[in-house]
């Protein structure tokens, strides 16, 4: 059996479950823990502790895995051991980030491909020629803004609007926690510190805002084309002033 520790770095929605995935503690990358249903989708069963927690952000989670088992869109997937459960271990230290994430956030931030290339997706098929590297990233953007706005079903949707080194990306939020707090806000295009103040987000600052970035599962958006997309996804929203609070990491 192996095992690995993570810090959790995204929680999102995913096929009615969820999708969580972190970086690993000793230092050698990202990791997706997967389940044997349907794309891989955690259920409470399988993330739920001993006793009775589930996950959050920043929590050093401890997983039981079967095996590495990669794909070439998600080439992080480890898929998970059913016999036992999963451990939260304590909160990631001053020393986990300034060693783990700042590196990075650095490495990510500073180039405009995010995930492979400059668009809000990328073809299947060009996956299975080349597989991605990488399908997860946490990075600093520029000139962030949030947009509630209805979809063609008037559904209310949460979007993300950001540059990195001057490429521009507008892509779908899945962090659930994220999308609630925004949900209370009117359709339109909102800064950072318009949210702040319209939410009233105590320990938030407008600069420290943090995103991880996940690539979903296939999926055919054109028809009659059969050609499936992976879209770029913002899997969690993080504010580092808020975090730093939480955690005590300013003491």
């Amino acid at each position: 059996m192996l095992t690995f520790d993570i810090i959790c770095l995204a929680k999102s929605t995913k096929h009615g479950g969820l999708c969580i995935a972190g970086i690993k503690t000793d230092g050698s990358g990202w990791l997706r823990p997967i389940s044997n249903r349907r794309n891989g989708t955690l259920y409470a069963e399988h993330y739920t502790t001993r006793d009775g927690r589930e996950p959050q952000l920043f929590d050093i989670i401890r997983i039981p895995l079967i095996r590495h088992q990669p794909e070439c869109h998600h080439p992080e997937n480890y898929l998970i051991h059913y016999s036992y459960k999963w451990q939260i271990l304590g909160k990631a230290s001053l020393e986990q980030v300034k060693n783990l994430l700042k590196p990075e956030i650095k490495r990510s931030s500073t180039k405009p491909n995010l995930l492979g290339n400059f668009d809000k997706q990328i073809c299947y098929e060009d996956l299975q020629v080349t597989p991605l590297k990488s399908s997860l990233a946490m990075i600093n953007p520029d000139n962030l803004e949030w947009e509630v706005r209805y979809n063609k079903q008037n559904n209310k949707t949460v979007r993300c609007l950001f540059s990195l080194c001057d490429n521009f990306y507008d892509l779908p939020i899945t962090d659930p926690v994220w999308i609630e707090k925004m949900n209370y806000l009117e359709e339109g295009i909102f800064s950072c510190k318009d949210v702040i103040k319209k939410l009233n987000l105590e320990n938030f600052e407008a600069d420290k805002f943090r995103l991880t970035i996940s690539l979903s599962e296939p999926f055919q958006p054109y028809y009659p084309s059969q050609l499936e997309y992976c879209y770029k996804l913002v899997a969690s929203v993080i504010n580092v002033a808020d975090i730093s609070k939480h955690l005590g990491w300013y003491r």
